[in-house]
């Protein structure tokens, strides 16, 4: 993918985020619910953005890759490569905890 073809991407990313937030702008890098958003609104994203892609995508992967930023990486993968998570480990330094501490417990 060109690098104009991943800014239209991101630029459509965003605009989904800014219709379902019901906002004029959002950071790339924010998180989906930190920026307002919530499961209900994370069902109306999938909507406007499983148009944009080729791949399955799952309403668990938008969940995964939070951010702007993450969600415009994963439209654009063909769904063979590994894209990275955004946020996993931040989220597990707010849980205090990771899935090691989880399964020794």
């Amino acid at each position: 993918m060109s690098d104009h073809d991943e800014a239209d991407l991101l630029e459509q990313v965003r605009q989904a985020w800014r219709d379902v937030l019901d906002v004029d702008d959002v950071g790339l890098d924010v998180d989906f619910l930190a920026a307002g958003g919530n499961s209900l609104l994370l069902v109306m994203l999938w909507e406007e953005l499983d148009v944009l892609t080729t791949r399955e995508l799952r309403v668990s992967d938008l969940f995964a890759h939070g951010t702007i930023r993450a969600q415009a990486a994963l439209l654009s993968s063909t769904g063979d490569a590994e894209v990275p998570v955004a946020g996993a480990d931040r989220r597990s330094a707010l849980l205090g905890r990771t899935r090691r501490d989880e399964v020794v417990s």
